[in-house]
């Protein structure tokens, strides 16, 4: 037997707690049994040894078979989720235009509406695909998805439809600026099966507006908080709040603002990382350098906002938890659909023509954009393959892993953080 590889361990008086990120669990240790069970993986066999505990780390993958290869493990989870052929997820564009102006976009934005016969012909693709698979989910997606308000609701509908009569889940989300996201189109959206949103504030009002003014250039802070507050129980909500090196100071006041309003406990909350792309020059992102931090910078103000998000009342993430093919980019059975019919990969790469894998009139055709994507693996990386990061992360973002200039923002912030986001779970746990 040896231990594995991706155990974390933190010491807390007569008590050790080891997390294993294959498995995602976390296990308890009387301080007694740690020198033991070090010294029975030696090969000694000490008295005192208590079987009860051996048998959980053994069932908790902490302690593993000597001929047991994790990374093999981990390449067979990430290769069966890749081709997980039970369901199929879209993201869809249902206009590339924006009320918005934000600066650090990574879209060069045209305004474009999915018309409708973009949209009949995704419906065909989707009875197609209905026909071999148990689930279907949608993520709404844009620009600003709600400018096409109209386009969703119909093309919901549909999906609906579809969905029962073949016997299949639905499941669909939006991401959203949250300008247009009143009470009543948070109605209509659950009544049409989209049941989550997605919200982006970047801090308190003078911050907020400098960064995500309309296109008039009028701040939309007040009008976004104003429906995040009608909505919040309609919808479950997200907040993500996009940091720099310009507001980073700033989301403790946000956190008030937000805690103030009677938000705490209705909505969750996390940052998100501003990365400057410039895989596509005609998108704002492409110069964008205000003070971007790097990952490891980032990692440790999510430490911190977390902290401060807690003394506020919201919710923080556990551990997490063990993956298998991250994400849209990498999975075959998941697409990107343009406002145009245009397909992609990555919804990162929306609105680039150099990213287009193809179209909806001939999907599916292999090629080599296509393949590009679907033959992505993390374990060609030897970092990602002695990473302790790997079982919860399996590569982070495929995209930014293929481009050079973002390679540092690809990875899971667990990979800098893992002892302290091990060590604060053992510390909420014995308050």
């Amino acid at each position: 037997m040896k231990e594995s590889r991706y155990n974390v361990w933190v010491d807390n008086g007569p008590f050790h707690y080891v997390y294993n990120g294959l498995s995602g669990t976390t296990a308890v240790v009387p301080a007694t049994q740690r020198e033991l069970i070090t010294a029975f993986l030696a090969g000694d066999d000490p008295a005192g040894l208590d079987a009860a505990v051996l048998h959980s780390l053994v069932v908790g993958r902490m302690v593993i078979t000597d001929e047991t290869d994790e990374v093999e493990v981990l390449q067979e989870r990430y290769r069966r989720t890749r081709r997980n052929s039970d369901a199929f997820h879209l993201t869809i564009v249902t206009s590339l235009g924006c009320n918005f102006d934000c600066p650090y976009c990574f879209e060069a934005k045209h305004p474009s509406l999915m018309d409708e016969a973009v949209q009949d012909r995704l419906l065909r693709v989707v009875e197609t695909r209905l026909a071999s698979v148990r689930r279907l989910s949608v993520l709404w997606y844009g620009g600003e998805p709600l400018i096409g308000l109209a386009g969703l609701l119909r093309m919901s509908d549909a999906f609906r439809t579809r969905t029962e009569a073949a016997g299949a889940d639905y499941s669909a989300s939006i991401l959203t600026n949250g300008y247009l996201l009143t009470a009543e189109v948070a109605e209509q959206l659950s009544a049409h099966g989209v049941r989550s949103a997605q919200v982006t504030v970047d801090g308190p009002a003078e911050t907020h507006d400098r960064r995500r003014a309309l296109t008039s250039g009028r701040g939309s802070f007040a009008t976004i908080l104003a429906n995040v507050v009608a909505v919040a129980d309609i919808l479950a909500v997200s907040v993500r709040v996009n940091l720099d090196a310009d507001n980073v100071g700033d989301y403790g006041r946000l956190l008030e603002v937000l805690a103030d309003a009677g938000l705490a406990g209705r909505v969750t909350i996390h940052p998100g990382q501003i990365v400057a792309a410039d895989v596509d020059p005609a998108a704002p992102s492409a110069s964008y350098h205000a003070g971007c931090l790097g990952r490891s910078e980032f990692a440790a103000v999510e430490r911190d906002f977390f902290r401060a998000a807690a003394s506020f009342g919201f919710s923080v993430p556990g551990l997490p938890s063990p993956v298998g093919a991250p994400c849209t980019a990498v999975r075959d059975d998941e697409l990107v659909v343009g406002s145009r019919g245009e397909l992609y990969k990555c919804p990162e790469t929306v609105g680039n023509p150099a990213e287009v894998i193809g179209n909806l009139l001939t999907w599916p055709r292999a090629g080599d954009r296509l393949l590009r994507w679907l033959t992505f693996e993390p374990f060609d990386d030897e970092e990602c393959r002695s990473c302790r990061a790997l079982p919860v992360c399996m590569g982070g973002c495929a995209h930014h892993a293929m481009n050079s200039g973002l390679r540092d923002s690809r990875c899971s912030t667990f990979r800098w953080r893992y002892d302290e986001q091990v060590s604060a779970l053992v510390s909420r746990r014995d308050r």
